[in-house]
């Protein structure tokens, strides 16, 4: 089989690893993939494009022309001179090689013609006829399906980003009803019925979601609270279309927070491998969650939780031990279209890791390339562009002329994993590697190349605003204790943080830092709160260094973060 036909890949996800239970069960055998060159390879799952409509010469390898209903492979060698034809008429055609002996210009059609000075045939595209556009091509394929290696193949599912470029998967039809019953979690959805489509589109694909480890979790470990809003007046300026023009004025305006929005707290001991890590972010079926390391245990111990009829939430958890998971209806997307019982009672146990937080790739996590956008959200003066990027050059003067500083970026722009019995695969392994078995490697020329080619990218970096800052990447939590509280019915809607503070052990407490969305999507996503100590979080919650604790309860940060999601 010619894999090179294979240019989609299907990632790692609890869809994968369903699909290959399913099949076995059907098809009485492993062999849902087979390997060739240490890859796996599945006929069972196709991805299309709808790139391309179907016309009555439609073009192969970018320059051969075909007449429908004629495999270039079967015709390939029978062309003479570039052409081939059948009564007279032309089946395929190519259009990058010089002609020899051209045929009539009335042979060639109304499509075709010769060009005698390139002395090629050349083609009119817009007169070849489109028998099928790509609009009726997805509704034939979506109702009809189709036929591929004799396998019949059905419309199966897409993600949010695949139907923004119009891509969508379809699978074996045999298949298809026991992956779609799996993932519909006894959903029953009748034809005809009201349905938000691409919202349910969205989330039944949830469990495609790439990852990369499973957990088990009981759905009885699962507590879901309400969702909170903090409403709340501030003064904004506000810009509204008067008489089709544009108005900015001041204002005080009713803003609205979902604190808890797409957020769970998890107790460490279900985080497994993890448990030295502050987040994972979680998948499952009409599910998905960012969540913290948190001492659930400890807290309903500490505050006198011994029984269910305590907590303020919904479980199926039998004792009050089981509690393992406190979430909100906002993770939970099949209560869209369900309740939340039946979605408890019919998810599988597995869930999908998808991330955890990582420390930045530069001195160990201490520092962080910036962007040009904040740069320019900050609106700084020379003197103070100056100070900032006076950091980045007196790194690029100790890499210039300090071996062990070379030595040192190399490893952390590069593989932060790197062994000296690693392969030696790049250019920077070799130099990286070399460098710490001998001093004298610095005096060759394959040292100062290499050198000279880190500057120059160094230089480069910098003119395009990544200089490099005291900081990192850290992921939000909102309002944890206050979560916890919800749980036990004692939340009253006070900010257990305050307003205008924050808490992230990365930088120092009593200091005020400058917070910067990512992607950084407009002047306005810059935060500058007040890092402070709070005992309560660091009892209750499992922190890392790539982990903020933030207040949204009375203060705007959402709305300047554009989401903060």
């Amino acid at each position: 089989m010619n894999t090179d036909k294979f240019l989609n890949k299907l990632d790692y996800s609890l869809d994968l690893i369903k699909l290959i239970e399913i099949y076995k069960s059907v098809y009485r055998n492993n062999r849902f993939t087979f390997e060739e060159n240490n890859k796996s390879f599945s006929q069972r799952v196709i991805n299309v494009t709808f790139k391309y409509s179907v016309k009555e010469y439609n073009r192969y390898f970018g320059n051969v022309w075909v007449k429908l209903g004629f495999d270039y492979n079967d015709i390939k060698d029978k062309m003479v001179d570039h052409v081939y034809m059948i009564n007279g008429k032309v089946i395929a055609i190519d259009t990058n090689e010089g002609v020899e002996s051209p045929i009539p210009k009335e042979s060639l059609g109304n499509c075709f013609y010769y060009d005698k000075t390139t002395h090629r045939y050349s083609v009119y595209e817009y007169k070849i006829k489109t028998i099928r556009t790509t609009r009726e091509l997805r509704k034939d394929l979506y109702h009809k399906g189709f036929y591929c290696d004799g396998i019949k193949f059905i419309r199966f599912k897409r993600s949010s980003g695949a139907a923004r470029v119009g891509k969508c998967l379809f699978i074996d039809e045999k298949l298809y009803s026991k992956i779609h019953k799996w993932e519909l979690c006894k959903l029953k959805i009748n034809e005809g019925d009201e349905l938000d489509l691409a919202a349910f589109e969205a989330y039944i694909s949830l469990t495609s979601s790439s990852i990369i480890d499973t957990l088990y979790i009981d759905p009885k470990s699962i507590l879901v609270v309400n969702d909170y809003e903090s409403t709340f007046k501030e003064d904004a300026l506000v810009t509204r279309i008067v008489d089709g023009e544009l108005h900015t004025n001041d204002e005080t305006v009713e803003l609205s927070n979902s604190i808890w929005d797409g957020q769970s707290l998890m107790d460490i001991s279900l985080f497994g491998d993890y448990q030295d890590k502050g987040m994972l972010l979680l998948r499952n079926q009409f599910f998905k969650s960012c969540c913290f390391n948190c001492n659930i245990q400890k807290w309903f111990k500490d505050n006198g939780i011994e029984n269910l009829e305590q907590l303020n939430g919904q479980t199926i958890a039998d004792d009050i031990s089981q509690i393992k998971l406190i979430t909100t209806p906002s993770s939970i997307k099949y209560l869209k279209f369900g309740e939340l019982e039946q979605w408890l009672t019919s998810i599988t146990p597995i869930f999908g890791v998808v991330k955890y937080e990582k420390k930045t790739h530069y001195l160990d996590g201490n520092l962080v390339r910036c962007h040009y956008q904040l740069i320019n959200s900050l609106q700084m003066t020379k003197k103070e562009v100056k100070k900032l990027i006076e950091p980045s050059f007196n790194y690029l003067e100790m890499i210039k002329n300090d071996p062990v500083i070379l030595r040192h970026y190399i490893k952390y722009t590069g593989n932060t994993d790197m062994e000296l019995s690693d392969p030696l695969t790049y250019k920077s392994d070799i130099t990286y590697k070399l460098l710490g078995l001998n001093d004298k490697f610095t005096q060759t020329k394959m040292y100062d190349l290499f050198k000279k080619d880190i500057i120059t990218s160094y230089k480069k970096n910098l003119r395009e605003g990544h200089l490099f800052l005291n900081g990192n990447y850290s992921t939000i939590c909102g309002n944890p204790i206050e979560m916890l509280y919800q749980a036990i019915g004692k939340f009253d809607g006070t900010s257990q943080i305050g307003i205008g503070k924050v808490h992230t052990t990365r930088f120092k407490y009593n200091k005020t830092i400058l917070g910067s969305r990512s992607p950084h999507i407009c002047q306005c996503n810059i935060w500058l709160p007040l890092n402070s100590s709070n005992e309560m979080i660091d009892k209750y919650m499992n922190s890392t260094n790539e982990i903020i604790y933030i207040n949204s309860i009375g203060e705007s940060v959402l709305d300047r973060l554009s989401g903060a999601d």
